[in-house]
């Protein structure tokens, strides 16, 4: 007699849980089965499916026992061989279970349930919501809870969703301990794998059908999921609770290297003992995965703080009693539960004071009850100067009234602008501006409003925001400025073209693209007499040193070789002479020693002398400058020469760009293949500009209409700070030594997180690859979000950009080379992302240098000085006009398109030529913006336009 045929796989259900499950997601769906585990990789739109199920319908017709789906996509197909890790995991659709039914088929010694109603129970005494689906697999079920929409699993979060998966799967582990039943281990991973309903659960000799039980159709947030996991208290597990915590080990101290910050530096050392004990808490257990569990004081559940999930250092609490940030979107490192623990949750006063116990300084708080070789790890790690009596620095020399109070402010001016309205104007942004630079008219009362063109100083410009700048970066700038009494912007570009030059192209960052290099050019303006070279001797002796010090260690290993690299070189030459006439066994003994003397020369000669910087050149000696030292070089000075000879000013106009050019962004190689010159090939040709000039020089660039069409300012970040000359202090402090040594670490830290050896070049005497950095998702997104508002300012009939749009098509490119260099000076790891924190700041730059660039390349005069393109200037008198003959002293944006509606130019550019005719004057502080709110007190999308009071009293 026959056996009956085996039961087929039914391909419509196995398609239809492909779409439900990964259906239009992000990566690809990867289908394996028994014996055959690393399968194969399918996209997740139709066609992929189709090819899916056709090869499940091969693998059934081969009987394999199982045929399953990976729970997460792929992020791309594995290797040949592999099937891919959890860290190739892309698209998370939900959470799952794996609840084993009694029968055969378990290797467990664990009771299971024996129904599908016993084990369905499990996950009704769990606390979790109701599943999507229940899906029998032929030997248990499977809960889905599935998310509305697909969770992309990134390198940023990829920790936190295995973190949420697995705790998933704790809580189900204890609700089936609860009940008394068995529930496997791993099943939380990213990487796991199901079977597929509608396939074949050929396990154990028998033929049990994977199907759909229930559906409810419910799906749901992350959030929603999260919040309620981790509402839930896991009880005590069944293995044996250790009594005290373990020691976690000890951290070597640090001794050199990288900074960072107080709460980094205490997670490097710091045990969850040391914050909780001295709190009262008291210690329950270690976890199978590792994790601690602490309760709070008076306390009376289980526990109230699991930390340190598989090695994560990140506590998440339980307990809304506790005193700390609860649920699971909150994830406390140390220094978080520091905070709060000891400070409020003030962290800024929790890392100040962990700064100040490390300094020993006595007014240091909470925090000096730590151990000691923590403090005396963060003194050394964030490189904490130790306290001394303070002395006050910088100060403003006093005059004979000090003793008087300090006047107050007249205005509440924005991001620290003065109190002059139109100063506070000049420095808004496009978005604040419409949004209300000034809370109430109120604030405008009684309240300096300078007349545009009322002095003969330079357009009103908004200062440097030296917030930006890494460390005590800040601070050393500032001293400087004081010290020099010179404007900060000068030192500031001075420290990015520093870092620029040490960095270059020993590094790359990718974003959207990929930079491939470091470089910038840069340039502060000022007169003559300004002070410039003292600023920069201060802020680039660091560069100096550093390139002495590699040139000391190049000759110490190389220098005494010069003799016998000499007698080589001439034993080289004779053999070569020889060889013109030598034949036979003769010539091949020549051929022999040539061999061997030109691998004596390579040995004696090494890498070429380390230079980091070149003086006066002109553009063909510095390529020829630059292939010798592997494509990176650097230009730092407080003259306009080298721009000069560039621009053509000291060659009878003719400017000589081409190479300059190529050398901002290394992305083509330079072969000057030319008669009576030697050849040779700079496949990454990078150069560094740091540069302070006159402003004659920049005058005759701009005039040049071979130096604009070629857009070589276009690739410069420019400032023109106001002179100080005239109240300058002759007596001023000088730069404390602590910040002097500040600065030359972050530059040392920036140049060997690029360079670890200090060497550009590699045992075979080739250039060493650059390090390739990545910017961080979040950062991506602030910066797209960044050049999607720029963008509009770009319109060619309303953007305020037009002028310089060559210029604003590479900022994009210098923030992301700004971005990277902070990182590094801040002692990032070149091989973590760069975060949107420093993103943040390197667009805070960018937007800074923007209206220095318009005033410096978009015209001379206030309007052109803006961008404003002809129609616009004359729109703007139109305006200027009417506000006059109607007496407007306040007037919204569709009062002023009303009041204006015959006039061509509204006609043909509507509301937005009228937004950006406003704009213009109100940059230009014709115009104040205050922000307007409806009777609900909800702020309106437009502001309320307060006029000049000189425009109404006939003084204009």
């Amino acid at each position: 007699m026959q056996d009956p045929p085996l039961e087929r796989a039914d391909l419509e259900q196995a398609r239809q849980w492909l779409t439900t499950l990964h259906g239009g997601a992000p990566g690809l769906i990867n289908i394996v089965a028994t014996d055959e585990w690393a399968g194969r990789s399918f996209t997740t739109d139709d066609a992929g499916i189709n090819a899916a199920v056709g090869y499940i319908r091969a693998l059934d017709q081969q009987h394999k026992q199982g045929i399953y789906a990976r729970v997460t996509t792929l992020n791309q197909v594995p290797a040949p061989g592999k099937r891919g890790g959890a860290a190739d995991s892309l698209s998370f659709p939900g959470f799952w279970g794996d609840v084993d039914l009694a029968g055969p088929g378990h290797k467990t010694k664990d009771v299971l349930p024996a129904t599908v109603e016993e084990a369905q129970r499990i996950i009704a005494v769990s606390g979790l919501p109701e599943p999507t689906m229940w899906i029998h697999s032929g030997g248990g079920l499977y809960p889905w809870h599935l998310l509305d929409e697909p969770v992309l699993v990134t390198a940023d979060n990829r920790d936190d969703m295995a973190t949420l998966a697995a705790r998933w799967q704790l809580v189900i582990l204890a609700a089936s301990e609860q009940l008394g039943y068995g529930y496997g281990e791993g099943v939380g991973d990213l990487a796991r794998v199901l079977r597929i309903p509608g396939t074949i659960n050929r396990k154990a000799g028998l033929a049990r059908a994977c199907t759909v039980l229930e559906a409810s159709g419910i799906t749901y947030s992350l959030d929603d999921l999260a919040t309620a996991l981790y509402r839930i208290d896991l009880p005590e597990p069944t293995h044996a609770a250790r009594t005290a915590p373990p020691p976690r080990p000890r951290a070597t101290i640090y001794t050199g290297g990288g900074q960072v910050g107080p709460f980094d530096a205490l997670a490097e050392v710091c045990e969850w003992r040391d914050l909780f004990e001295p709190a009262g808490w008291t210690f329950v257990q270690v976890e199978r995965d590792g994790a601690e569990l602490w309760l709070r004081p008076g306390g009376t559940s289980k526990y109230s703080v699991r930390c340190g999930y598989h090695g994560i250092p990140v506590a998440v609490v339980h307990s809304e009693e506790a005193g700390l940030p609860s649920g699971g979107g909150q994830r406390l490192t140390h220094g978080r539960v520091l905070a709060h623990l000891l400070y409020g949750g003030n962290e800024t006063a929790a890392a100040k004071d962990l700064r100040a116990a490390a300094a020993d300084d006595p007014a240091a708080g909470p925090a000096r009850a730590l151990r000691p070789a923590i403090l005396d790890h963060i003194r050394q790690r964030c490189a904490v100067r130790p306290w001394e009596p303070e002395v006050p620095w910088p100060r403003a020399a006093l005059d004979e009234h000090d003793d008087e109070p300090a006047p107050e402010a007249e205005i509440a001016a924005p991001d620290g602008a003065s109190g002059d309205v139109r100063k506070a104007m000049a420095a808004a942004t496009e978005d604040s501006i419409w949004a209300g630079v000034f809370p109430t008219v109120d604030h405008l009362h009684d309240a300096t409003w300078t007349t545009p063109g009322s002095d003969d100083r330079p357009a009103l410009l908004p200062p440097f925001p030296l917030h930006t700048l890494p460390g005590d970066t800040g601070k050393f700038v500032e001293a400087v400025a004081v010290y020099t009494q010179t404007p900060a912007e000068i030192a500031a570009f001075a420290t990015i073209g520093a870092l620029s030059t040490a960095v270059g192209s020993h590094a790359t960052i990718t974003g959207q693209w990929t930079e491939e290099t470091l470089s910038m050019f840069l340039a502060s303006i000022a007169d003559s007499g300004d002070g410039k070279s003292r600023a920069f001797k201060a802020v680039n002796a660091p560069i100096y040193r550093l390139e002495g010090n590699l040139r000391h260690a190049w000759d110490a290993k190389y220098g005494e070789n010069a003799e016998q690299l000499e007698i080589a070189q001439a034993t080289r030459d004779k053999i070569i002479k020889d060889l013109a006439s030598a034949l036979g066994d003769k010539r091949t003994k020549a051929l022999a020693e040539l061999d061997a003397v030109k691998e004596t020369i390579k040995e004696l000669t090494g890498p070429p002398r380390p230079q980091l910087l070149v003086g006066d050149v002109l553009p063909e000696a510095l390529a020829k400058l630059m292939h010798r030292q592997g494509g990176h070089i650097g230009i730092i000075s407080a003259e306009g020469t080298f721009l000069g000879n560039i621009c053509g000013r000291y060659n009878n106009g003719k400017p000589n760009l081409e190479f300059v050019l190529v050398s901002w962004d290394a992305s083509e190689p330079w072969r000057p293949d030319r008669i009576s010159r030697d050849s040779f090939e700079l496949e990454r040709p990078s150069l560094a500009l740091s540069l302070s000039v006159q402003p004659v020089v920049i005058d005759d660039a701009v005039s040049s209409k071979a130096v604009t069409d070629k857009g070589l300012l276009n690739r410069f970040l420019l400032t023109r700070p106001a002179s100080l000359a005239g109240g300058r202090d002759v007596r001023p402090p000088h730069i404390p030594a602590y910040l002097s040594q500040a600065w030359d670490a972050c530059v040392q830290r920036a140049f060997y997180a690029a360079c670890p050896d200090g060497n550009a070049f590699d045992d075979d005497g080739n250039p060493v690859p650059p390090v390739p950095m990545q910017v961080a998702e979040d950062a991506e997104h602030l910066m797209l979000t960044w050049r999607e508002r720029h963008e509009r300012r770009l319109d060619p009939d309303t953007g305020d950009l037009v002028r310089i749009k060559g210029w604003m098509s590479r900022a994009a490119g210098n923030a992301y080379r700004l971005a990277a260099l902070l990182h590094l000076a801040a002692g990032h790891d070149p091989h973590l992302p760069v975060g949107v924190e420093v993103m943040t700041d390197a667009l805070t730059i960018i937007d800074y240098c923007i209206p220095h660039a318009i005033a410096i390349l978009g015209g001379a005069d206030g309007g052109a000085a803006r961008g404003q393109v002809g129609w616009v200037k004359d729109a703007s008198e139109h305006v200027l006009a009417w506000i006059r003959k109607k007496g407007m002293g306040e007037f919204t944006a569709d009062q002023a398109r009303a009041g204006l509606r015959g006039r061509s130019w509204v006609k043909e550019h509507g509301a937005p030529g009228v937004r950006g005719v406003l704009l213009a004057l109100a940059h230009e502080g014709w115009l104040a913006s205050v922000t307007r709110l409806d009777a609900a007190g909800r702020r309106l999308s437009d502001p309320l336009f307060v006029v000049h009071p000189q425009l109404l009293g006939g003084g204009v």
